[in-house]
């Protein structure tokens, strides 16, 4: 199963590039894949990832709640994306929404 994940970061330069690092830490561990600015489809393996993954991105939202929103997507099992993107991101989305970390 996966699920989508996005953030915004209300701020500039080196701060902005400190913050994201921070978001990038909570989905250490996980399989997943970045096919725009933000915007990452991360492959769970269970409800108690999901949680894990929700608490640890909340977590760096409190520490810098005027700085920081970000969306979480319900679990999917399965699914097809299509857009318009780069060929070469498309086996890596299917990889994690397949399931096949």
């Amino acid at each position: 199963m996966h699920v989508l994940v996005s953030w915004d970061i209300k701020a500039e330069g080196a701060e902005w590039k400190e913050l994201n690092e921070e978001l990038k830490a909570c989905l250490e561990g996980y399989s997943w894949v970045k096919p725009l600015s933000t915007l990452y489809i991360v492959q769970v393996e269970d409800a108690h990832d999901l949680l894990n993954l929700k608490e640890s991105l909340t977590e760096v939202c409190r520490d810098h709640p005027k700085l920081i929103h970000f969306v979480m997507g319900p679990p999917v099992q399965g699914g097809n994306y299509d857009g318009w993107l780069p060929k070469s991101l498309w086996p890596a989305i299917r990889k994690r929404a397949e399931g096949a970390a």
